[in-house]
């Protein structure tokens, strides 16, 4: 009797233990998982809850986590799509959202509400008294409004409307899976540090090392100041989404030096998910978070700088002694489970290579390099008689000061030395014995210019290996510029050119070097470009003919905007109409608060137009419907285009409306519709049915107009009339008839 009892009471402790940790109800039947988490990277803002998964159905009942009542019911084309507000007793605020409908007593309220004001849309509030709920009770039905697929968005706020995260120390939920770390980021903060010999990030990618351990096997070295990024995401386990963790941090030699926390943020620090993040490729693999403070980032649940440094340098940030360190990225969900990813990295300036040359006289080349921390290097001389694609080490010897090795009798022959360090940080040089002068054959070579906080990234590629030091020359006003440029493989190089030293308008950049056979490569690239500080506008040239005015209304630091014609990428939708030539913007999205404001009325027909890949043109802006500014988020490829063409309604269906309540029909109609152009203006569906108006509701994600049936409309034999317009202006008018049950 005696065991039975101590086991029952331990059973009972930790059976109230979990069921106080738990303060809300789960707000849904059934298992939990989730799709998306809390502060998931969205583009333009993070993920404000958590996303409950629904396997595609359409009307579950959505619960009442607490008691409460409804302070805001919000029905909108896009964003939460329809969702419901709870206010709970001790506070906090529930948010439901991508509902399908609500109980009976609000549908009938919203619905009449919108037919009466003569819209489709409502935001309303409500008084404590209207609509109160206890623990339990189903305040709503889920759905796939504003939303692609069938799911739940649930959040909980705070008493000053703060999002925070669901899942820490309020909900749990079954999670088998830590963390995944795919790659390292490593990052030089400025011009005057280097990662292996050049100011440019680069990304490693992490190998397995056991359970839930990644390792890189290539030591990093760094001179100056610099931090690091790493792309990590989450699975709970149940199927294949990916979402954030709850927590990084990194440490180094065992201190922790920054940490990320993903529990609150308030909705005007929202914006600030492009400090945090940096895109460089394709999905959440190719998305990095950054391990270091931006110095204009105003998140509380921040801890650290990040930054390092080298004690021999100045500047701020942690300050490391030369030689190898150890770092460490640890990652972990709100379930516990954790993931860590070690690296290994040197901090020391790097060795300088004095002297690299071969003898006209004899076979020779003679080699020499200082380190600059006065220790040993390592000198590694190799030839190539075919430009680089075979390489022959040459031994080296002693040579007074220098060293010299004998090499093939051709002066035909390519020739890297390298210089490492005990720590393994590399320089190299490429060079030939060949006089310099014209060959029968070319070398062929690109530039890319990319917009860059500060600045502009110019990357250079070309067919041949070049020898010597390459000249990056800035032509632009005044005085030409001799840019700082650094090899960054055997045929690329790299540069900055600081938003200070561009002209305003057109600069032209003119990159000379040399290959082994001493024939010349010359590359001129003309561009435009300009620095745009909050507030400041520039008037540009689209085209030949089009003069417009970029403005920047809000920066977090001064922009730099290239401004370039593109040939059009891919046709136009039928019936649209080029008004202006193809034009590319680029710029860095972190740097702008707002968006950039492109100021251009083309007339009510005419939008500008984004190229967006797979999906083909698509129109972002109407200048016409905002005062004749068209809002610029994204870098890409524009062009404005007029659109005459109305958008076609196919039909009228039926389909049935799963989980309905007692206020609306068990089904609703919906109606096709097809708009390649302008894209339809959601406030502009109108619908009567029978001489009655009708709530008509557009679904952008399924390219349809949606109607709910309310219970007393009679059957019998219906006839429907509906209008719609895109946002050109173009109007279509269809009538329908079926049979309602």
């Amino acid at each position: 009797m005696r065991t039975t009892i101590v086991i029952t009471s331990v059973i009972l402790f930790i059976f109230v233990t979990t069921a106080a940790a738990e303060i809300y109800l789960w707000p849904m039947h059934g298992e939990r998982r989730i799709s998306s988490s809390f502060s998931e990277y969205r583009e333009g803002h993070y993920h404000a809850g958590v996303d409950l998964r629904s396997h595609g159905a359409v009307g579950l009942p959505c619960l009442a986590v607490s008691d409460g009542y409804v302070s805001r019911v919000r029905i909108g084309p896009s964003g939460y799509g329809k969702a419901l507000y709870l206010k709970l007793s001790d506070g906090r605020t529930a948010v439901y959202a991508h509902l399908d409908h609500f109980d009976d007593a609000i549908d009938s309220l919203l619905w009449h509400h919108r037919v009466g004001k003569k819209t489709s849309w409502c935001d309303m509030t409500f008084t404590d008294d209207r609509f109160s709920y206890s623990v339990g009770d189903t305040v709503s039905f889920s759905g796939d409004t504003g939303t692609s697929a069938p799911h739940l968005h649930f959040e909980l706020r705070d008493s000053m409307e703060r999002p925070l995260n669901p899942l820490e120390a309020v909900y749990s939920i079954p999670d088998r899976s830590a963390p995944i770390i795919s790659g390292i980021e490593a990052i030089p903060l400025d011009q005057e540090s280097l990662l292996d010999g050049a100011p440019f990030p680069r990304v490693f990618l992490t190998r397995a090392s056991g359970a839930s351990v990644y390792m890189l096997h290539d030591t990093l070295h760094f001179e100056g100041r610099f931090a690091f990024g790493v792309s990590v995401f989450d699975e709970q386990g149940y199927g294949s989404y990916t979402m954030a963790p709850h927590a990084v941090s990194l440490a180094i030699d065992g201190d922790t030096l920054y940490t990320i926390r993903n529990s609150s943020f308030s909705y005007d620090q929202s914006d600030e998910v492009a400090l945090e993040y940096e895109i460089l490729g394709a999905g959440p693999a190719g998305r990095y978070t950054l391990l270091y403070r931006n110095d204009v980032n105003t998140i509380n649940d921040r801890t650290g700088t990040g930054v390092i440094r080298s004690c021999e340098g100045p500047g701020e940030g942690i300050c490391l002694e030369m030689g190898i360190h150890r770092g460490e990225i640890i990652a972990s969900d709100a379930s516990g489970n954790v993931s860590r990813a070690l690296f290994f990295f040197s901090i020391g300036a790097f060795p300088v290579i004095t002297e690299a040359g071969r003898l006209e006289a004899a076979p020779e080349v003679i080699v020499s390099a200082r380190d600059q921390n006065g220790n040993d290097l390592r000198g590694r001389l190799f030839e190539s008689l075919d430009d680089g694609r075979r390489w022959d080490e040459i031994p080296l010897e002693k040579f007074g000061k220098r060293y010299r090795g004998a090499v093939t009798d051709t002066f035909a022959a390519l020739y890297r030395y390298e210089a490492a360090d005990e720590y393994g940080a590399k320089s190299t040089v490429y060079f030939s014995g060949n006089p310099r002068g014209g060959g029968p054959d070319e070398i062929f070579g690109e530039m890319i210019l990319r917009a860059a906080p500060g600045g502009i990234h110019a990357e250079i590629a070309t067919d041949r290996i070049l020898t010597g030091d390459p000249l990056l020359i800035l032509r632009a006003a005044g005085t030409p510029d001799t840019l700082l440029l650094h090899r960054t493989g055997p045929k690329k190089f790299s540069a900055m050119v600081a938003c200070g030293e561009l002209n305003d308008g057109s600069n032209l950049l003119d990159f000379q070097g040399f290959d082994s056979g001493g024939r010349a490569i010359g590359i001129a690239r003309a561009f435009s470009a300009w620095s745009l500080s909050g507030g400041r506008k520039a008037d540009i040239m689209l085209d030949d003919t089009l003069q417009a005015t970029l403005e920047a209304p809000s920066v977090r630091r001064a922009v730099t905007v290239i401004l370039g014609s593109v040939p059009a990428p891919g046709a136009f939708p039928a019936g649209l109409k080029s008004a202006s030539e193809p034009f590319t913007i680029d710029f860095a999205v972190e740097t702008l608060r707002r968006p950039l404001e492109l100021r251009l009325d083309m007339g009510r027909k005419t939008g500008l137009f984004r190229w967006q890949n797979a999906a083909g043109w698509k129109c972002v802006a109407v200048p016409a419907m905002e005062g004749g500014t068209s809002g610029i988020d994204s870098p890409g490829i524009y062009i404005f285009l007029t659109d005459g063409i109305p958008p076609l309604i196919r039909h009228a269906a039926l389909s049935e409306n799963t989980g309905a309540g007692g206020f609306f029909k068990p089904y609703f109609c919906y109606l096709p519709v097809v708009e390649e152009g302008s894209g339809i203006d959601p406030w502009s569906a109108e619908a009567v049915l029978n001489g009655q108006r009708m709530v008509c509701e557009w679904d952008p994600f399924r390219s349809r107009l949606v109607i709910p049936l309310p219970a007393f409309i009679e059957p019998g034999q219906a006839g429907l009339r509906v209008e719609i317009s895109d946002r050109a202006g173009n109007r279509t008018v269809g009538e329908f008839g079926f049979m309602i049950q």
